[in-house]
């Protein structure tokens, strides 16, 4: 059946083929989103269409893609949104169904910023729709604008292909930079595993034990090396405890070298590797640098979950080191530095990495969700206290 906009259904499905088959063989995500704003312009005559990008935590548009107006789309960048909800669909443009009024640039239903970026360039009516990973997560959002009168019908059917095929594109680069980040990752942990391996056997030598002793202690130590290894790998559900102990265990000098406070908490699938890099990487920084490096250092790992004055459930994970060498900012950030302010940002984290001068500090606040974990069945509520 012919659409009044569109045109043939074999034509719509033709074109949709060809953004598919651009994906399957890794093309530029650049090149895809615009493959598919020029189909929908080819479908809907007279039309601009765009694809914005938000960032892994949803809060600011990265960027946008509308290559018929390449400034609308540089403007774009940058802009914050408000916070998610079904609404606003996490990056709508336009905060509900389209305008079919003749001054979208004066509309109260935009926020100020849409309002000036369609008088800037003569927008009259403009609606987006979500962009959205399979498992819901907001990516992004399509839009139409028109410069005219807005079609009638609208066409949600290519308003709606569209943005499932952004969705596709967004999705799998999503995961592949997520590959590219762990593969660099592997490759900076290895070249730290010789140093953490020499740095256990000089912390196993100082305890002065004998031959048979030291040779004990030390293989059991870099058994413990390796398990923590193993896990980096693994992407199941763990207890964080359980978790922090394998991964943190082989550095520790001394047996009290190393504090764990946290009421029991479950590891998502999806956060096993974020958290199990970043203790690594702030364990190795530690053994190497740190307070781990003294033998009076101490490094204290809490953990707890609160909820806030508007009922939201929140959780906050700390690393604290003290009495080793006294710590000052890096002179650049290096890759281990990236990764631990980037690690949590795909479960809406706040990170924070401090260069105290008595110690590294580091902590994540961010909501409970699944994508983070869940309290173990049986533990009590959070308590309504503020995060310190």
């Amino acid at each position: 059946m012919d659409h009044p906009q569109t045109g043939k259904e074999p034509g719509l499905l033709a074109r949709q083929v060809e953004v598919l088959e651009l994906i399957a063989c890794d093309s530029t995500l650049e090149t895809v989103l615009e493959k598919i704003c020029r189909m929908a312009e080819e479908f809907v005559p007279g039309s601009l269409a765009g694809v914005t990008i938000l960032d892994r935590a949803g809060h600011t548009f990265e960027g946008c893609v509308m290559p018929s107006a390449p400034s609308f789309a540089a403007a774009i960048a940058g802009i914050e949104v408000g916070p998610p909800h079904a609404g606003t669909c996490a990056a709508a443009v336009y905060r509900g169904t389209p305008v079919s009024s003749t001054d979208a640039a004066a509309d109260e239903r935009f926020d100020p910023v849409w309002r000036r970026l369609n008088a800037d360039h003569g927008v009259r009516c403009i609606q987006s729709r979500p962009v959205t990973s399979a498992d819901g997560r907001a990516l992004g959002s399509f839009f139409i604008a028109f410069t005219a009168e807005a079609p009638a019908p609208w066409p949600e059917d290519i308003e709606a292909a569209c943005a499932r095929l952004a969705g596709f594109a967004l999705e799998r680069h999503r995961k592949e930079e997520r590959n590219r980040l762990i593969a660099g990752e592997m490759q900076h942990r290895l070249k730290n595993l010789f140093a953490s391996v020499l740095s256990i056997a000089a912390q196993t030598s100082q305890s002065g034990q004998a031959s048979a002793e030291f040779m004990k202690a030390f293989e059991g130590r870099v058994l413990a090396l390796a398990a923590a290894h193993d896990l980096l790998s693994q992407d199941e559900a763990a207890d964080l405890a359980e978790l922090v102990h394998r991964i943190v265990a082989p550095f520790a000098g001394a047996a009290d070298a190393i504090e764990v406070a946290g009421k029991p908490f479950k590891v998502a699938p999806s956060s096993v590797v974020p958290f199990s890099l970043v203790l690594h990487e702030l364990a190795t920084n530690a053994a190497k640098y740190g307070a781990l490096s003294a033998a009076q250092g101490r490094a204290r790992i809490s953990w707890k979950y609160y909820r806030t004055e508007s009922g939201e459930r929140r959780f906050k994970f700390k690393w604290e080191e003290s009495g080793g060498p006294s710590v000052a900012p890096p002179r650049r950030s290096g890759f281990g530095t990236i990764l631990m302010k980037r690690a949590f940002a795909d479960v809406d984290a706040q990170s924070r990495l401090t260069h105290a001068p008595e110690g590294l500090r580091y902590k994540i606040d961010a909501p409970v969700s699944g994508r983070l974990g869940r309290l173990h069945e049986g533990t009590a509520a959070p308590p309504d206290v503020a995060a310190d």
